[in-house]
């Protein structure tokens, strides 16, 4: 009893199979009594035991069950408080977000309450309308909950299939349901003798210390702490059955896998870490990776200077990818049109893998139009300072007709394209680019070392 730390443990003898001390005190067992007095059957010491100094009145701790939007006038946020008292006007924050509010009301069927306490199911609004969801929780806004993916704990397995490490389960800890693994299992407690075993799974009624990860960072307790936070079950993602019951004991530092970062995207994702950093990829290579980013008129020169450069660098025993705007075009943007809209999604895919490229260690060299500067400068914001290189081939239009390889600009005259650069589209060339070149006055291998001096 000393090891398991219990502070309070009674003693019923009893006969279940005969109803001995269950329900009602046995007439057989008249020896049994407690500080001289006739000993309790089971019910009535459950029923009379006092069980307040196990609460934990202090660590505020609600664990949102449900959204509680029944109009538009009325926002609550519902579930069990398992810790803490609460009351109207207490400073809260959310957890995982991080965001503050103050309680204004606590809503119950019966009416509002001056005070709650655990074991109370209760609705509170706040003051400030704040994005809260099931399985966030409230907490004291000066609270200090470590936030973490990963755990030690004791579980208890309910199964007869094994605990398995590396597979991955559903977990339920207070409201919030996410998956995670058991990734080792650092003994196995003998029940009669509390001593320590090696295991690398746990059978059924089991119980070992285990190692667990989960696939997002939440809010985590000490199960001694608020064991209404620091509790969870262990679920087969197949079956749906629970198959295992766990107390966490602590949190384990470790990096997560991912980074919340900002973003656009219509999907719910997160930044993964990669173990191979762009620093180890330019070790291997011998360089790092950089963009340049040739834009100007149709016909000024920009693939051919592109091509030279690459050309040189390759010569040279860099890494290199020629990125050119018809190329792409086949594939990889192959469903844009030429309007405005479709132009700047042209160039902001180019972009993206440009980066992902010189992320890779890679020299990238691209050559589109690009007429517009609020693209040029969404794409140069994706670099570091220095590893964009933008480079207007700044070859006048009279030129650029009289080149016309591709019979463009006569065709735009025509009227038979339309959205053309120069002719009834606009260019709107760099303010500040890094390299500027007319491919009139300069010939193209004086062109290229200035290039080469960037690097």
């Amino acid at each position: 009893a000393e090891k398991l730390n219990a502070r309070d443990i009674r003693f019923v003898p009893m006969s279940a199979l005969e109803g001995d001390n269950v329900v009602n005190r046995s007439a057989r067992m008249p020896w049994y009594q407690t500080a001289g007095k006739d000993g309790q059957p089971l019910l009535e010491l459950l029923e009379t035991v006092e069980i307040t100094h196990d609460q934990n009145l202090t660590d505020l701790r609600l664990p949102v069950q449900y959204v509680n939007r029944p109009n538009l006038d009325f926002r609550g946020y519902s579930g069990t408080l398992a810790a803490g008292i609460l009351r109207p006007g207490v400073a809260v924050k959310v957890l995982p977000s991080g965001k503050s509010s103050t309680v204004e009301r606590i809503v119950t069927f019966d009416g509002d309450l001056e005070k709650a306490y655990p074991g109370q199911a209760i609705t509170v609004t706040l003051a400030d309308e704040i994005d809260i969801s099931r399985g966030d929780w409230l907490v004291a806004a000066d609270a200090e909950v470590p936030l973490s993916n990963a755990f030690e704990a004791d579980i208890v397995w309910m199964h007869d299939t094994a605990l398995e490490t590396g597979k991955l389960y559903d977990l339920k800890l207070a409201t919030r349901d996410l998956a995670g693994q058991v990734t080792a299992i650092d003994y196995q407690v003998d029940v009669n003798t509390l001593e320590h075993k090696r295991a690398d799974h746990l059978d059924l009624n089991a119980i070992g210390r285990c190692r667990v990860e989960l696939t997002a960072p939440i809010p985590l307790d000490d199960y001694r702490q608020s064991p209404g936070t620091g509790s969870f079950i262990v679920i087969d993602r197949l079956t749906n059955v629970t198959v295992g019951a766990g107390m966490i004991h602590r949190t384990l530092d470790t990096e997560l896998p991912y980074e919340f970062r900002d973003h656009d995207s219509k999907a719910d994702v997160v930044w993964n870490r990669t173990s191979v950093t762009p620093a180890m990829r330019e070790q291997i290579k011998g360089h790092s990776g950089k963009c340049f980013w040739f834009t100007g008129l149709s016909g000024s020169g920009k693939s051919s200077l592109a091509n030279a450069l690459e050309v040189e660098l390759n010569r040279r025993g860099y890494h290199t990818m020629l990125l050119d705007g018809d190329n792409v075009r086949h594939g990889l943007c192959k469903d844009l049109g030429m309007g405005e809209a479709d132009r700047a999604e042209n160039i902001r895919r180019v972009g993206e893998v440009a980066k992902l490229m010189a992320d890779a260690g890679i020299i990238v060299i691209t050559a589109f139009i690009s007429p517009f500067r609020d693209d040029r400068d969404a794409v140069r914001s994706l670099f570091e300072t220095g590893n964009f290189v933008e480079v207007h081939v700044d070859t006048p239009m009279d030129i650029c007709e009289q080149r016309d390889p591709k019979g463009l600009y006569q065709k735009a005259r025509e009227g038979k394209i339309r959205d053309f650069t120069g002719i009834n589209s606009p260019y709107e060339p760099p303010r500040n680019a890094e390299v500027v070149a007319d491919t009139e006055t300069a010939e193209p291998q004086d062109i290229i070392a200035r290039l080469l001096k960037r690097l």
